[in-house]
């Protein structure tokens, strides 16, 4: 009987332990945990790692590079760049150097080669975004990221976080699901893309333009990535949407991804603002392009899950049909 192949698999987590035991430097025995999955199948996989002297740390399982057109240099981008912010003293869950130096690890799943990294892990708890004082730190931290990674000399490729990418990609994958009976939404989607397009065209052309205004960003700050102790200290984690990008897209996607923009209490976004404020001056032209990049986003997000690789299913974005 042939074997059958295998889309989404779940690495066990002793076998994951032997692993770990036998490529870093920890002091055994090393245990692994999964963290709860529920429905998310297309994220990547992270377990918690504890070792024999109760140091604990974060293993990511990253998902089968095909899905997302990652290369091996696309996680040693991440990687290295989040060494580089370690360094450079930012409040990130960093990564853990292997006994051979690297940084980066590799496994051979049913479905194919998959990449992990073990990292520190975030103490505290999730932000809430009804505190003031966080979305201040928020903001702060966010910006002392953009700029530090100014001076960041990558030595990976890594795919852009450019219009094609953020635009034209996902309307490519949903117009394959979006059929006749959704004509109508995909017009009013396909209008707002490219009006979206086109205002940061103008925007990115015009005397305003400034130069530190594309460079390293996030790709996905949201109030679940980052961590507080109770002491109001952060830990940022998740940077696995990582790459070249704008920063006002940045900030509108943490926007998004918290609501906050629709927030009824204009104190909570204003607090956010002041923090980044306090360590890097917007220019006009970032601070107009959030809005569209709001649109952007949901437009990349809609697009995302329109990946034809059944992780999610087919009615999660597409209607059933008999």
């Amino acid at each position: 009987m042939n074997q059958i192949r295998v889309v989404r698999s779940f690495v066990a987590a002793d076998a994951l332990a032997e692993l770990i035991q036998a490529d870093y430097n920890l002091q055994g025995p090393v245990r692994c945990q999964l963290f709860s999955k529920m429905l998310r199948t297309q994220d990547n996989d992270h377990y918690l790692v504890t070792t024999g002297d109760d140091q604990r740390y974060v293993v990511r399982v990253y998902q089968l590079g095909t899905r997302l057109n990652r290369q091996e240099s696309d996680y040693q981008y991440e990687i290295d760049w989040l060494n580089f912010l370690h360094g450079a003293g930012l409040p990130i869950s960093y990564p853990i150097v292997r006994a051979d130096g690297g940084l980066l690890s590799r496994l051979y799943a049913p479905e194919g080669m998959r990449y992990y990294a073990l990292f520190s892990l975030a103490p505290g708890r999730p932000m809430s975004i009804q505190n003031e004082e966080q979305l201040f730190v928020m903001g702060r931290e966010m910006a002392r990221i953009h700029l530090a990674s100014n001076d960041y000399q990558g030595k990976f490729e890594r795919q852009p976080m450019n219009l094609e990418f953020l635009v034209d990609k996902p309307m490519e994958r949903i117009k394959q699901y979006w059929d006749e009976d959704r004509a109508d939404d995909l017009e009013i989607l396909m209008i707002s893309a490219e009006e979206a397009k086109e205002e940061i065209l103008a925007l990115i052309a015009n005397e305003q333009h400034t130069p530190d205004s594309w460079g390293p960003i996030g790709g996905d700050f949201h109030s679940g990535s980052v961590f507080f102790t109770d002491d109001n200290h952060p830990t940022f984690f998740n940077f696995d949407w990582c790459g070249y990008g704008w920063r006002a897209y940045d900030i509108a996607v943490f926007l998004f991804n918290t609501n906050l923009i629709h927030n009824s209490s204009a104190e909570l976004s204003e607090a956010f603002f002041a923090g980044y404020y306090s360590q890097r001056q917007l220019s006009s032209n970032e601070h107009a392009a959030i809005a569209p990049f709001l649109t952007i986003r949901r437009i990349w997000q809609t697009g995302l899950f329109s990946m034809n690789d059944g992780l999610v299913g087919h009615t999660f974005i597409a209607p059933a049909h008999n």
